[in-house]
């Protein structure tokens, strides 16, 4: 059954929407929307946004089986992470104890995921992405306000790889796509297919447009139509321009010589890492459209520089393709991650108390129906137990006839009277057990150490509530070894009971095991030792 999906562009000048039809075998591009986003003194800039993503849903009838929306990335930030060791197990507990040295919010403050950028047999380099829980939920809501439930809340830049992993730009060496916005600029390093590195910068078009209108002392307006009708960046002074072009050209170029900066530096810090240079720089995004600006790159960077082109291909049946072709890739890029998502980064923030739930409704609306179908099967059944009821009250006389004569084989001055039902015999053979366990406790005192002397050594030797919280969940004591299982609040503190064993003189050959995160975050861990010194 073909499903629609819809890959949502949230940007700060206009929202955009790339809609792609899949079947079993193959999928479509087959329309691309935009809306721009009209501000307002009476919305908040989220309530604007909203109000653009709702009226491009209404306004175009549009349907889906599957949103994917890429979190803006002025709200992200990202660290590289060395861990050593490869295993996905132990980077999932681990990794957030580690962004925790990294960044200055408590780890309930935030949402974050992470993609393996290398990994090998002792070390994983790890590019985590995190941003404000408040402001997640800020952009949460507005979609959700627009009767949007998004499967994927994924990171801008990452999702630029299913794009390289289509074939849409050659995988060869290290290159970057740079997608220069309305308010921000986004950076995606990739080495052959794989991410290696994603950073936003917060210069766009709009800064552009706010430094003419400063120069040259023109209404904001007024200088986003010089930007459009004048503009150009280029590394030469050109001597022939009149006053207001001269004002419009330094103003650009101001803005550019910052945005190359910017972009120098985040090369020179990615070869730092990696040891790779970039040798290759795809622009994209509304910005790219200045006239100069892939030259001008090209040679303040001394790179080469093309234009990302994503729709010449079988795939796409979109008109009008040379309108689309610089604003386009973001959305496309996200909504191919509903089409072929193995082998790429499957960054998500819909976790935890932020799962998409939308699985579990459909789910829910089937239980329902199948529901009036069981309950239709119950009440045809219900003369069929009846009958069998009666039949089963005998048989169930019969039973408890067969346990009582088991139980007075076994335990031969019983009553049979008193073990004249299963439950009566149960109780019977407890209260038997009891008996012989209060002979076997006066047994074990008179061989020497009692289960109680035992359990206080071991209490002795936990170390202090002030400095070790732990609750014991299971211990087991047999002749000279002892086996316990609890759990506490990090890997330290088992380190620390571990320890405190092996001090106290009354216990040796202590070992931890099995020491693993619970659901809760909490630490878990089992531990054997053996008593005497």
């Amino acid at each position: 059954m073909p499903q629609t999906i819809l890959g949502i562009d949230i940007g700060s000048y206009s929202i955009k929407i790339a809609q792609i039809k899949r079947t079993f075998k193959s999928f479509e591009l087959v329309k691309f929307y935009e809306h721009a986003v009209q501000y307002s003194e009476l919305l908040t800039p989220e309530e604007a946004t909203s109000a653009a993503l709702t009226s491009i849903i209404e306004d175009n009838g549009l349907v889906w089986d599957q949103a994917i929306v890429g979190l803006p990335g002025q709200y992200v930030s990202s660290r590289l992470i060395s861990l050593p060791f490869s295993n996905k197990k132990k980077i999932d507990q681990t990794i957030e104890f580690e962004l925790e040295n990294y960044i200055p919010f408590e780890l309930a403050d935030v949402v974050a995921d992470y993609h393996i950028v290398k990994s090998s047999k002792d070390l994983s380099k790890v590019l985590v992405m995190y941003a404000p829980k408040g402001q997640f939920v800020k952009i949460l809501t507005l979609i959700e306000n627009a009767n949007i439930d998004p499967r994927i809340v994924c990171v801008e830049g990452v999702e630029y790889v299913n794009l390289v992993n289509l074939g849409m730009v050659p995988p060869e060496g290290a290159f970057s796509i740079v997608d220069i916005g309305h308010k921000k600029t986004t950076i995606t390093i990739c080495k052959g297919k794989g991410l290696t590195y994603t950073r936003t910068i917060m210069l766009g078009g709009w800064h552009f447009t706010d430094a003419i209108a400063k120069k040259a002392g023109v209404p904001f307006e007024e200088a986003e139509k010089l930007k459009i009708e004048m503009g150009q960046v280029s590394t030469e002074e050109v001597e022939t321009l009149d006053s207001v072009s001269k004002q419009v050209f330094d103003a650009i170029k101001k803005i550019a010589d910052e945005l190359s900066l910017h972009l120098r530096q985040t090369f020179f810090s990615y070869q730092d890492e990696d040891g790779a240079a970039v040798n290759g720089i795809y622009l994209a995004g509304g910005t790219s459209r200045l006239p100069g600006i892939d030259r001008y790159l090209s040679i303040r960077l001394k790179q080469n520089v093309a234009f990302l082109d994503c729709l010449e291909f079988h795939f796409s049946r979109l008109e009008n393709r040379d309108v689309h072709l610089q604003i386009i890739p973001q959305a496309l890029a996200l909504a191919l991650r509903g089409v072929a998502p193995a082998g790429l980064p499957e960054v998500n923030f819909r976790r935890g108390e932020f799962a998409y739930k939308g699985d579990v409704k459909q789910i829910g609306g089937g239980i329902r129906r199948a529901g009036i179908a069981v309950a239709f099967v119950v009440l045809l059944s219900i003369s069929y137990f009846g009958i069998r009821y009666f039949s089963l009250s005998k048989r169930l006389d019969e039973l408890n006839k067969d346990v009582a004569t088991l139980v007075t084989q076994a335990i031969p001055d019983v009553n049979l009277k008193k073990a004249s039902t299963a439950s009566a015999a149960l109780s019977l053979v407890k209260s038997r057990k009891g008996e012989v366990n209060d002979r076997l406790s006066k047994l074990e005192a008179a061989l020497g150490t009692s289960a109680l002397d035992m359990l206080k050594d071991v209490s002795a030797a936990f170390p202090a509530r002030e400095e070790v919280q732990v609750d014991i969940e299971d211990l087991n004591y047999t002749v000279g070894r002892i086996k316990l299982a609890g759990k506490t609040t990090s890997f330290e503190a088992v380190d620390k009971i571990k320890a405190a064993f092996e001090k106290s003189g009354k216990f040796k050959n202590v070992t931890t095991g099995n020491v693993r995160k619970g659901v809760k975050e909490e630490i878990k861990f089992d531990m054997t030792m053996e008593t005497g010194k």
